[in-house]
């Protein structure tokens, strides 16, 4: 069965539950929702549910549909920092509908320390595959190439036929979504600054 198939015979019931996400600053969302809102025709989709629009973010931590855990506690387990430098590694092509393409970011030991942090202090386990990526929507082979020096990739996300090349962004926020049913009417529940 197609990925997209299963996700729409699913999609109406899937509950995810609540997560938190790193997400880029609303300048750099804006520059990467050019590469995610790249689309094929619509006779080319197998459904209109396929590629719906979403917010770009690293999924920090995933808790399950059931989770008795508060707004509240969310908001306690997000550690003040500094913002976080977020650095492209690889844009890749995976095999499940919620990761089939998308940007394989830098581990970092900020990142797996933030990971680590709100996973314990919610007494989690982590549910949060490849971690840390960032998921796009259908992509084109211009808009992606590797760096000079051979360290990571960077994104075209200009709108029309000039260059605005990305390969990194900053973040100073966490969200606290709400990711139940289809992608399109996930819900934003709370912002959180770093600092």
């Amino acid at each position: 069965m197609a990925l997209d198939e299963q996700y729409l015979r699913e999609s109406s019931t899937v509950l995810l539950g609540v997560t938190l996400w790193i997400v880029p600053s609303r300048k750099d969302a804006e520059k990467l929702k050019h590469i995610m809102d790249i689309r094929p025709a619509s006779s080319a989709r197998t459904s209109e549910a396929s590629y719906p629009s979403f917010e770009p973010h690293i999924t920090l931590l995933s808790l399950p549909a059931d989770s008795s855990i508060s707004l509240q506690e969310l908001r306690a387990s997000i550690p003040k920092s500094t913002p976080l430098k977020i650095s492209f590694n690889s844009v890749n092509i995976g095999d499940h509908f919620f990761r089939s393409v998308y940007i394989a970011v830098k581990p970092t030991p900020e990142l797996w320390s933030l990971h680590a942090h709100t996973h314990k202090a919610l007494n989690q386990e982590p549910r949060t595959p490849l971690f840390p990526h960032i998921s796009l929507s259908l992509n084109d082979a211009g808009r992606i190439k590797s760096i000079e020096d051979g360290d990571g990739v960077a994104l075209n996300c200009s709108q029309g036929a000039g260059e605005d090349w990305m390969s990194t962004f900053e973040t100073s926020e966490i969200w606290i979504a709400e990711c139940n049913g289809p992608v399109e009417s996930w819900k934003i529940l709370d912002k959180v600054s770093l600092s």
